[in-house]
């Protein structure tokens, strides 16, 4: 009887090990592609971070080379203002004329000495092909730290009379890898064009440490250090299209495999103990282990195809609560799928109504060019201004942008003096359409004001102002430049002003040519203009308080 009762035990036992063994590598091969996923998707992440902390170089770099100080040589009052909106930022500027002479440094008072400028290549890069550069890492002594740098062109007309150099320092992109949030004992490494080294970093105790590791061509295992366990990694390269620098995100195998390890250890512990416990009642717990084990298989096949599994009622703990976790698997892949599906949707429709808006312009603006010269002109500042608009939108989830950041983005070139444009109006934010729709005409403003109106003189002044009640009212009042003449045919601005903006919003245009400055008066239904959560709360509003 003893031998029959033995042999049930390992009949009931062995299949539940081997199950249980099956779902382990199941997991540890689940876990390798995850974490292989995990580490490329990290890979993109840090990139595309690292990208946008040097496009936001880049696009300071732009206000600052657009500054009317540059235009007659008033390098005192460019060095002033560059320093003042530099101040805080860790960020130190440095004008260089084609003599490779720094004519300006932010971190010297006005005027600097007059000294070569160390990095002549990226110079002579931006004079010969005048268009931005971004250089790689090096080492500067008067700093006393390793810096990158981006090098803008300073026009003037068809010459490149200066270029700017913004430099900051790398141990700036400390602040960007920590804040992805990096797992422990995940390493990344940033490597410029060259295989020089920009910044390394390690986590560990939950805290991304910056690594000191060789200058020349790092590899990744040396960025890992002791912490490395080995060199068994997995690893992922991306390479930035902006700058040409290589992100390489790792982590050691062995982290990924420790909870397989300890899952092959519970099961030998457990089935040892399940083995010893059979064989003393394995006729009586036979039978409560058969189904509920059963189930537990049929719930993990369906989470397998995808299909929904609800956890199994049983009064065995282990089970119970294997199965738990299992159906909350079920639930967040359920939930992911889902979300997935809804992003995929909400950018699509952006990506459409985009590519719908540029193809509009850009047929406009072809039929209202003379020759492919203006076209390209008028295409580009229109798309300018919308990437303005965009960039708004983007930081508030495309879901909404306040009138007042709207105004100050779209005319922050335009601005040679601080009282030369107001604005005044209460606080409203704008949908994603009417967003685009304004600031484009806003900026066809601006650039027909900058050429003949108010904009044109020192003396010129505009008023933006809007009100906001049952319809949206937005004005530009011009006063104190050049008399107005009307246009004597209606181009590409006038169209953006007057028929794109009344068409796009459902609204009405009002446009005066008075001899005192131009006066533009925009009407457009609230529903029109903001998102469709306000629009509906300032009707029920308007409704209780009738």
């Amino acid at each position: 009887m003893l031998v029959h009762l033995v042999g049930f035990a390992l009949i009931v036992l062995v299949p539940a090990l081997l199950f249980s063994a099956y779902l382990i590598v199941q997991f540890s091969q689940q876990q390798q592609e995850i974490a292989a996923a995990q580490v490329n998707d990290t890979a993109e992440i840090v990139s595309n971070a690292v990208d946008r902390e040097i496009y936001g170089l880049l696009t300071s770099g732009r206000v600052l080379a657009a500054s009317p100080t540059l235009v007659d040589d008033r390098l005192g009052q460019f060095h002033d203002r560059t320093e003042a909106a530099l101040a805080g930022t860790a960020t130190t500027a440095e004008l260089v004329d084609s003599n490779m002479t720094v004519r300006v440094d932010t971190r010297e008072s006005f005027p600097s000495a007059a000294e070569r400028f160390g990095d002549e290549a990226l110079v002579q890069k931006v004079l010969e092909t005048q268009q931005p550069s971004i250089s790689g890492v090096s080492f500067r002594e008067k700093r006393g730290e390793f810096v990158y740098q981006v090098a803008l062109p300073i026009r003037n007309g068809a010459r490149v009379n200066y270029v700017l150099i913004l430099s900051k320092a790398t141990t700036s992109f400390e602040a960007v890898i920590a804040d992805r949030n990096l797992p422990s004992r995940w390493s990344a490494i940033i490597k410029d064009g060259a295989g020089k080294q920009v910044f390394a970093a390690v986590t560990s105790d939950g805290r991304t440490r910056a690594r000191q590791i060789s200058y020349d061509n790092p590899s990744i295992i040396e960025a890992i250090g002791n912490a490395g366990m080995g060199n068994d990694l997995i690893r992922a390269s991306t390479v930035s299209n902006l700058s040409g620098w290589t992100t390489t995100v790792a982590v050691p195998s062995a982290v990924i495999g420790k909870p397989v390890m300890r899952s092959w250890l519970l099961l030998v512990a457990v089935g040892a103990l399940l083995l010893a416990f059979s064989v003393a009642l394995g006729i009586t717990f036979g039978r409560r282990l058969a189904d509920p084990i059963l189930k537990l298989s049929q719930q993990a096949e369906k989470i397998g195809r995808g299909d929904p599994a609800t956890m199994i009622a049983t009064d065995i703990a282990e089970v119970a609560q294997v199965s738990k976790v299992l159906a909350q698997a079920s639930r967040e892949r359920r939930e992911a799928e889902e979300q997935n599906r809804f992003l995929m949707r909400e950018m699509s429709h952006r990506a459409k109504n985009q590519y719908a808006l540029i193809a509009a312009i850009a047929r406009r603006a072809a039929n209202e060019s003379a020759d492919t010269t203006q076209f390209l002109a008028t295409l580009s500042e229109a798309l300018n201004s919308l990437a303005r608009s965009a960039d708004l939108l983007s930081s508030g989830g495309w879901h909404s942008v306040s009138m007042i950041e709207l105004v100050k983005t779209q005319l922050q070139a335009f601005k040679s003096g601080n009282e030369q444009i107001l604005h005044d109006g209460p606080a409203i934010s704008l949908n994603a359409t009417a967003a685009q729709t304004i600031g484009l005409a806003l900026h066809e403003l601006a650039t027909n004001a900058a050429k003949y109106g108010a904009l044109s003189g020192p003396e010129g002044q505009v008023a933006i102002t809007w009100t906001c009640d049952e319809k949206l009212t937005l004005s530009w009042r011009e006063s104190g430049g050049p008399p107005v003449t009307p246009p004597r045919h209606s181009g590409f601005g006038t169209l953006v002003t007057q028929k794109m903006t009344a068409r796009g919003l459902g609204g009405s245009v009002a446009m005066d040519y008075a001899t005192t400055g131009v006066v533009w008066i925009l009407t457009a239904p609230l529903d029109a203009v903001v998102p469709h959560q306000e629009a509906a709360e300032g009707h029920d509003a308007g409704g209780q308080s009738d």
